[in-house]
This record gives structure tokens, sequence and C-alpha cells, in this order.
């Protein structure tokens, strides 16, 4: 009988040993994980009694605000959809994106910065009032970047490279954030194969094609190993070339195009974007040196952001970089692959003297009484090359608005420098269409990136879109063709 007695006390001992281990493993080690959890029902119905914060563009144009309804529960509203991408969605069901989540904190009132009002409430157990946020973002220029891309795959930043500061950014298609709780609407998203939640500007992975060169051609001269009066004379500049075994044929020198011949001078070359050229630079350069360049320029590292940005790459994960790869990859093709953000930065260096900007979204957070939380300052993330080459690149890419690919700026009224891209998907679709460019071109204030997926030729259908932004930012006086 004592036996049987100590075996049953033995086995209650262990069992509430258990239960005391599970309960201090849920309530105390793993308490703060469990609570965070979007499908916590106690945090979805505390989340629905915070006035989340207002979001506003640069000029004080409410973008998400919130409404509250006869239960006092409170739901958020969008104003322009373009933004659906950058801004994101704050929904009980379906959780939070962009900067609805990246900012959770401030717009909740999670983080008191300069009044202890929120604090209070909390303790009082009085409805919080969350922070404001302001964006770098122009809604007006917002609306009509987005107008301006077709309604297929495509994107497109505008941004100030003085500063970093992102005017405007569109990506398509879209979505409707009001409508994210519906979830017949959000069924359709998930399903639809053109992924409208994927922002194609800072997650869109894309050959760059021609416009790469920019980086090369900067490489280059920063370096020394070439000059814009560099002669490329017989099948230096028509092909075939041979590297490795692997040739590259002469159909791809695009001199014909410019009506050129050789010898060509490597200005010209760019101009005429010819592939044959840009892969003897890439091999001249070397890999390592190469490889020095594209790091400099934020490739392969990812890149801060105040919503989620792609890591763009020169090789895929685990890949080798022969000669092969560096030719293809010098005129922007291979194993290359950046996002839109990527290419604006190497665009913002050669308009900003050599220097790439922290690239900044979010212009200040502000308590729900006006003081000043959190006010991020212009920081230079990379300078990958001297003020002297980027003048030269710059010149370069003026020169491709004047006698080259980028013509369809010439009439925009303002000087401005550009490049094309026709980037090959691998696919056997059609080319992604490929621009980027900036203006006033000896003082710029405004970069834009424009890609139209498969959309054939960068210089007929991303360069005159690149036009019409870069008029409507400017307000410039001149036409773009349609």
């Amino acid at each position: 009988m004592n036996t049987n007695i100590r075996r049953l006390g033995l086995f209650f001992l262990v069992a509430f040993g258990v239960i005391l281990a599970d309960i201090t493993y849920w309530q105390v080690i793993d308490a703060s994980s469990v609570a965070a959890r979007p499908d916590n029902f106690r945090l979805g119905i505390q989340a629905a009694h915070v006035r989340r914060g207002l979001i506003l563009d640069r000029n004080g144009q409410v973008l998400a605000s919130r409404v509250i309804d006869r239960q006092g529960f409170v739901h958020r509203t969008y104003a322009d959809p373009s933004l659906s991408q950058t801004i994101g969605y704050d929904s009980p069901r379906y959780g939070k994106s962009e900067l609805e989540q990246s900012y959770d904190d401030y717009l909740s009132g999670k983080v008191f910065g300069t009044s202890w009002r929120s604090l209070i409430n909390q303790w009082e157990h009085k409805q919080v009032v969350g922070d404001n946020l302001s964006l770098t973002i122009d809604d007006t220029l917002q609306r009509q970047v987005a107008s301006l891309l077709p309604n297929t795959p495509s994107a497109a930043i505008v941004a100030d490279p003085r500063t970093g500061e992102i005017l405007a950014m569109a990506s398509k298609p879209g979505f409707d954030a009001n409508q994210i709780n519906n979830s017949t609407y959000w069924t359709s998203l998930l399903q639809d194969p053109n992924s409208p939640l994927i922002n194609r500007a800072t997650s869109g992975y894309y050959p760059p094609g021609s416009t790469f060169k920019t980086l090369t051609l900067s490489a280059a001269l920063d370096t020394g190993t070439e000059s814009l009066d560099s002669v490329f004379a017989g099948t230096q500049a028509t092909g075939p070339l041979t590297v490795s075994g692997h040739v590259f044929p002469a159909k791809i020198n695009n001199l014909a195009e410019c009506f050129q011949t050789p010898p060509v001078t490597l200005v010209t070359a760019f101009a005429c974007s010819d592939n044959i050229v840009y892969a003897e630079v890439g091999l001249r350069l070397g890999a390592t040196q190469f490889l020095r360049y594209t790091s400099a320029f934020g490739l392969s590292q990812p890149t801060p952001f105040d919503i989620p940005v792609g890591v763009s790459h020169v090789t895929n994960v685990g890949g080798s970089f022969h000669d092969v790869d560096l030719a293809a990859a010098s005129f922007g093709q291979g194993q290359l692959h950046v996002t839109p953000l990527q290419m604006l930065m190497i665009d913002e260096a050669v308009a900003n003297n050599g220097a790439i900007e922290k690239p900044v979204l979010v212009k200040r957070v502000t308590a729900p009484d006006g003081a000043i939380v959190k006010q991020p300052s212009p920081s230079v993330l990379y300078t990958p090359i001297s003020a002297a080459t980027a003048s030269k690149v710059r010149d370069a890419m003026v020169n491709v608005v004047q006698t080259g690919s980028g013509y369809a700026l010439k009439g925009l009224g303002i000087p401005a420098a550009g490049k094309t891209g026709t980037a090959e998907p691998g696919d056997g679709g059609r080319p992604h269409a490929w621009f980027i460019a900036f203006a006033p071109a000896e003082h710029p204030t405004v970069a834009v990136v424009v890609i139209v997926e498969h959309g054939g030729e960068g210089a007929l259908v991303a360069a005159p879109i690149a036009c019409h932004i870069l008029q409507a930012s400017l307000h410039a006086p001149g036409s773009c063709p349609s």
C-alpha cells in the first residue's frame, strides 16, 4: 500500500512540475512573442481602440487616417491607392506591411518620444493616440507618376539626389489597401500572377541592361583604366568577342542603329549602347576592380530604408564569377539582377558629385501635440566615385540625350542626362525597358528611374515615361513624346 501511495505521489509531483514549467515558459519566458502574435485576439482588441497616427505627404496632405465606429473601434482609411505598396496596410486579419509595419511602434503610440501623455493614457486605460508620420512623398506628383505608368508590371521612383528624399514611388499592378480586410479581395491578390502585393520599386529583381553601363563607365574612369576619348577599333567595337570559349556576337554592338562605324570612342559607345565595347571595358577592369565598384555602389549588401528592400546582386547565390560573367555583367546582363531603387542610387551618384545619399521616405515623426519625435538628417550612404569622375559620367549621360538613345528627353526644355536599357530577361520574353535620368543636367534636383517589364526598347517605352515624369517634377516648359 505504501509503495502505491509513493508512486501516486511521485506521479502527481512530476505532473505538477511539468504544468509549472509549461506555465512558466508561456507566461514568462515566451510571453512577449506570444503577445505579439498577429492572431492574438486580445492584441487585436487593444489595437482596435488605439487612435493610430496619421500619415501625411510632404505638404500635409493626409494619406492614411482613422475612422472611429460607434463601438469605439478604430479603422484605417487610405487616400491614394497608388501608395498602398509603400504605406502598406494595417489589418486585424492579415497583419501589417511596409510603413504601417516598420513604424508601427510610433503609429500605435508605443514610443513615448517627447511627451509622456501616451504612457499616462496607457496607465489610466485611456485611448492611446499614436504619432504622425510626414513623408517625403509629394502626393500630387505621386498620382501623376502612377498615371504615366502602363497598366502592366512596371515601376518608377522619383527622388532628390541632393538629400535622398523619395518624392514619388509607384509600382504596378497595385492594390487598394482600403479593401484589404475583404477575404475575397485578399484571395484575388494572392492568386494574381502579376503579384500586386509586391512593391516592384524596392523588391523587383531585374537584369538592368545598358543602364548598368553607367556603373561600368564610372569604374573605368575612376580607376584611370579608360578615358571618355579611349578609342575602340575593328572587332573591339563590333565584335564578335570570344571570352573563354563563349562568343558575344557582333549583332549586340548596336552601332548600326546609331549610324556609327568603327573606330568609336568610349563616350560614343555609351551613347550608342555598344555591348561589345563595354564587355571589353569590363575585362580590362578585371573582376576584382569591377566587384569592388559594384560593392561601393551598394550591390550585394542591404540598403537601409524605411521599408523592406531587396538586395541587388552581381552573381546568383553561390554562383561563380568568371570572365564570361564579368563581360556580360559589364553591359548589364549575365547573373546580374538589381532593384529599381539600386539603379536610382547609381543614377544619384552621378547626379550628386559621386555621393549617394541615404534614401529617405519618412521626413519626420511628430507627437499628437506637434512635437518632433524623430527627424532624420540627410547623410551620405556611399561615395563610390570622385566628383571629377561623376562630372565626366554626367557629360556622357548628357551626350546620350543629345546624340544617342536618350533622344526622348531632347524636347524637355531643360538640359537632362539619361541612359537607356533594354534588358534580356532570360525567359524568352520581350526585353525589359529601362531608363535612368536626372535634371537639370548641371545642377540636378530630380533623379528618375523607370522600368516596364517586358516592355521592349528602353528608348521607345521607358524614356518617354521618364521625360513626362521630369516634366511634371520640374514644371519643364518643353514637350515629351507620347
